[in-house]
């Protein structure tokens, strides 16, 4: 009788949205290359009681994603034993920091967030928090005040340690009626931002006419539902799902992940050009990079001519279709290269390359080394 395979439990720590969907893609890209199972806990099953009794059920259990939607967690490294487990978007200090976590890289979203606003050309910059006082909201505040400086502008910070969120919600309109006209506002998450809109109509001030704005975290039914919408810089969650993943099956200590890109909607210069478009291309990209799927053969999926969606896909993402093709082949080579049972030769045919010497050229041309000499040096 063949042993079951090997699996990955991911554990939703709250309740359901497109983000979880997103990661789950990223824990199935990599399992999938193993030939691993995924399976999607409910929040509802994800207590402390609970771990054990899966942990059983499911063997062999390879290891587990547990997702951290507000940094914090209720299932401790020691409920899981020897079973390897990442945590998604923890606070660094979560369990003395001791864990193996997979976090947003805070200083690239708001790199991204002043790159978007300063492209409006703004008089000046101003920036909140969330009502919650977390670390990667002060973070993402800090480091865009700092961007700001560097580029000798002032930027303006809606901050008071301790406040109640009444006391915040009642103050934020008097802050915004204040704000300078053209003025550019970064908000560390779409709630923050949904707020802004909010206290924007209180005080008078038109979005994007006297003021534009930005969140963080693309949450769709919120940003669609703003009036103005909300244009929100849309974090990587797929590749942090792949990176947990990959964490388990080599044992890795951590990583961060970036924006993929910023989803343009009313609230910035754009004036309602939207680019969801692009988040579908890069998804079907994703799923589909390692089946044969092409640049021309995308494009056609899209209105208008290739060469527009060349261009809308690379100012979206800062690199082309192929490039964000080859990259993810490359991600599947990497996985089976790491199986030291998989023959090298059929490599290229299970990650879309089909030409065996095209792929080697390749890859000694980006690692520098042979595909052969890469896994003798890090097998494990």
């Amino acid at each position: 009788m063949e042993p079951d395979s090997p699996q990955i439990l991911y554990l939703n720590t709250a309740a359901g949205d497109r983000i979880q969907a997103m990661t789950l893609a990223g824990i199935r890209r990599y399992a999938g290359a193993l030939g691993w199972e995924v399976r999607s806990v409910p929040w509802q099953e994800s207590r402390p009681e609970d771990i054990a009794p899966l942990l059983g059920a499911h063997r062999p259990v390879a290891g587990c994603v547990v997702e951290c939607s507000d940094g914090n967690s209720h299932l401790p490294p020691r409920l899981f034993g020897r079973v390897p487990v990442v945590y998604l978007h923890a606070a660094p200090s979560l369990y003395g920091g001791r864990i193996v976590r997979v976090s947003a890289d805070n200083e690239a979203v708001a790199r991204a967030a002043f790159r978007e606003l300063s492209a409006g050309h703004p008089t000046a910059f101003a920036a909140v928090g969330v009502i919650t006082d977390y670390p990667w909201s002060r973070e993402r505040v800090r480091r865009f005040r700092a961007l700001c400086a560097e580029a000798g502008k002032n930027c303006l910070v809606f901050d008071r340690p301790g406040e109640t969120p009444t006391a915040r919600i009642r103050r934020l309109p008097g802050w915004v009626a204040g704000l300078p006209n053209h003025c550019a506002v970064f908000a560390a998450n779409d709630f923050a931002a949904a707020d802004v809109v909010t206290a924007a109509r209180a005080a008078g001030r038109a979005i994007p006419r006297n003021l534009t704005l930005l969140g963080v975290d693309n949450n769709a039914s919120l940003c669609e539902a703003s009036r103005p919408s909300i244009t929100s810089i849309q974090l990587d969650h797929e590749r942090a799902g792949f990176l947990a993943a990959r964490m388990i099956g080599e044992r890795a200590a951590g990583a961060s992940v970036g924006p993929l890109l910023a989803v343009r909607r009313e609230s910035t210069r754009g004036h309602g050009r939207r680019e969801l478009f692009v988040l579908k291309a890069v998804e079907a990209i994703r799923r589909e990079a390692c089946d044969g799927l092409t640049p021309a053969t995308l494009a056609a999926r899209f209105p208008g001519s290739r060469r527009l969606f060349d261009i809308r896909f690379r100012e979206a993402t800062g690199h082309s279709v192929l490039d964000e093709i080859l990259h993810i082949r490359l991600e599947r080579v990497m996985v089976l290269l790491s199986r030291p049972d998989f023959p090298i030769d059929a490599i290229a045919d299970f990650s879309g390359f089909g030409c065996r010497y095209g792929l080697r050229k390749l890859f000694r041309a980006r690692y520098g080394v042979s595909m052969r000499q890469w896994r003798k040096d890090n097998a494990r």
